[in-house]
């Protein structure tokens, strides 16, 4: 790698510490949300598959379990300027205004490699270790409720109107399946053709207002 491309990459990864924390973060839910989004897709078409969607089948997730960052690191400590401690109404003690007049110092961090140990002379055994690890937890009790607001026979009933029908005979076979994730019914009218199922109807309503958000007349 060039030398100036070196100190380019060393200057940029020269950071407050609450950035790389930060930025660790930002990059550990990226990963995760497009984990999530690949599962719900999935689970889409399977809401909308003529044979799999019979069967109430559940798409697979995938979760990082742990994330772990280890650096050796050269550590400074920036002291920002203090600032005039606020008046504020009541009394005060000395050691409260000291606290409002000097904020916390800032953290930096910088990489330590062989350019850095040779401009400086630093020595590698100086250097500091710092560790993160970034876990799941489970999401407040609210945000996992996955319980449809309404019945699979309410559902039915709103769009018994819009299914195929022969002979005023609602066609083939109506299935009903959940999905928590889009908060949406699919209703799926399949008919045999040649021993396989085949779609010919696919709905889509929303659970909370029963709305039909998705109509395709996908057979005749």
């Amino acid at each position: 790698m060039p030398d100036d491309t070196i100190g380019e990459v060393t200057e940029m990864l020269s950071a407050p510490m609450e950035e790389l924390i930060t930025a660790l973060g930002r990059g550990v839910g990226a990963a995760q949300a497009a984990l999530d989004r690949h599962s719900i897709e999935i689970q889409q078409l399977i809401d909308a598959d003529p044979v799999l969607g019979q069967y109430g089948l559940q798409a697979s997730w995938y979760q990082i379990p742990a994330t772990q960052l280890e650096l050796k690191m050269a550590v400074a400590m920036q002291q920002p300027p203090e600032k005039p401690a606020p008046a504020l109404p009541g009394t005060l003690t000395a050691l409260t205004d000291l606290a409002l007049a000097r904020p916390l110092p800032k953290v930096w961090l910088q990489p330590v490699n062989a350019r850095y140990a040779n401009q400086f002379g630093f020595q590698l055994s100086a250097s500091s270790s710092v560790s993160l690890t970034i876990v799941p937890v489970p999401p407040p009790a609210a945000v996992t409720a996955a319980s449809p607001t309404h019945t699979e026979e309410e559902v039915l009933a709103t769009v018994q109107d819009r299914l195929l029908l022969t002979n005023n005979t609602v066609r083939g076979r109506v299935s009903v399946n959940f999905n928590p994730g889009v908060r949406s019914w699919f209703v799926l009218q399949t008919e045999e053709t040649g021993g396989e199922p085949a779609l010919i109807k696919l709905l889509r309503v929303d659970d909370v207002t029963l709305a039909v958000t998705r109509e395709e007349p996908v057979g005749t």
